[in-house]
C-alpha cells in the first residue's frame, strides 16, 4: 500500500489521485456547478488543484517513458540520436525531466497553456539538472503553430482535453518533421456502451466526474487511431500498457 500511495517512480503509483480528491474543487465546486452547467477551469481553480492534477500523469510517465516507449518501431533509435521532441499539455509534472534522464541527448520543449503548470515544471527540471536541455512555451494545443520542427511530439493523458482537437491534430502533424512520431497516451476507454460493463471501464467512467468540470471528454482509442488515419499519419498502430493505459501512435 506504502506503494501505491508514496512512491511517485511506481508504476501503480495513485497518490496523485488521493490528492486531487483532496481538493475543493472537485466536489464542492462541482456540487455548486452542477444545477447551472457552469464550468471550472485551470485559471479559476488553486495552485494546489493543479499541482495535484499534475501528479496524476507519474504511473503514466513511469510506464511510458521507462519501457512502453521502445514498442514503437525505430523511435529510440532517433531519441538516442538526440531527437527535437515536443511534450503538448506538460503540466507541472515531472514527464519532461523524466524523459531528460532517460535520453540524455534530446533537445525537449514543453507546451502548456497554464502559467503556474510551466513554472511548476521548470522547478522540477531544474532540481533534476536538466535546465539546459528543456524550454518551455506557454500556448493552447489549438493555438501553437510550427513547421516540420519536431522528431517526436508526444501528449500524457490530455489529449482528450483539446477544446478543438480536429485542428490540434492538424497543428501536430504540422510541426511534425517528415517521418516524426505523434505518440499519444491515453485512456483505453471503450467504444461501445458494452465496453462500459467491464471493470477498468467503470474506474474510467469515475474519472468522468473530474472530466466533466471541465468539458472533456473520454475519446475512445478507436477514435484517436481514425483521426491520425484521417490526417494522414502512417503506420498507426496501438498497444496496450495496462487495462487502463494505452499509447497509440503514428508517423508523418
Amino acid at each position: 500500500m506504502g506503494k501505491l500511495l508514496l512512491d511517485t517512480d511506481f508504476p501503480g503509483y495513485v497518490g496523485g489521485i488521493v490528492m486531487v480528491f483532496g481538493q475543493p474543487e472537485i466536489f464542492d465546486r462541482f456540487n455548486e456547478n452542477l444545477p447551472s452547467g457552469k464550468r471550472t477551469w485551470r485559471d479559476k481553480v488553486s495552485p494546489e488543484f493543479i499541482g495535484a492534477v499534475s501528479g496524476t500523469g507519474r504511473p503514466f510517465y513511469n510506464r511510458m517513458i521507462t519501457g512502453a516507449l521502445s514498442k514503437i518501431p525505430g523511435l529510440v533509435e532517433n531519441l538516442d540520436a538526440g531527437a527535437s521532441v515536443l511534450q503538448l499539455a506538460s503540466g507541472g509534472e515531472h514527464g519532461l525531466a523524466k524523459l531528460a534522464g532517460q535520453y540524455p541527448e534530446v533537445a525537449l520543449t514543453g507546451l502548456d497553456g497554464d502559467a503556474y503548470s510551466i513554472t511548476l515544471a521548470k522547478g522540477t527540471v531544474a532540481d533534476a539538472g536538466h535546465s539546459d536541455r528543456v524550454s518551455f512555451v506557454q500556448s493552447t494545443l489549438e493555438e501553437f503553430t510550427e513547421t516540420e520542427k519536431y522528431d517526436l511530439i508526444f501528449i500524457n493523458i490530455s489529449w482528450h482535453e483539446a477544446r478543438d482537437i480536429d485542428l490540434a491534430t492538424k497543428n501536430v502533424r504540422n510541426a511534425l518533421k517528415p517521418g516524426g512520431y505523434f505518440v499519444i497516451s491515453d485512456f483505453p476507454f471503450p467504444a461501445e456502451k458494452e465496453g462500459l460493463r467491464t471493470i477498468p471501464a467503470r474506474v474510467m467512467s469515475d474519472i468522468q466526474y473530474f472530466e466533466a468540470q471541465i468539458d472533456d471528454q473520454l475519446v475512445s482509442t478507436e477514435t484517436f487511431v481514425l483521426m491520425l488515419e484521417d490526417y494522414g499519419f502512417e503506420e498507426v498502430d496501438l498497444f496496450i500498457i495496462s487495462p487502463v493505459h494505452n499509447v497509440i501512435y503514428g508517423q508523418k
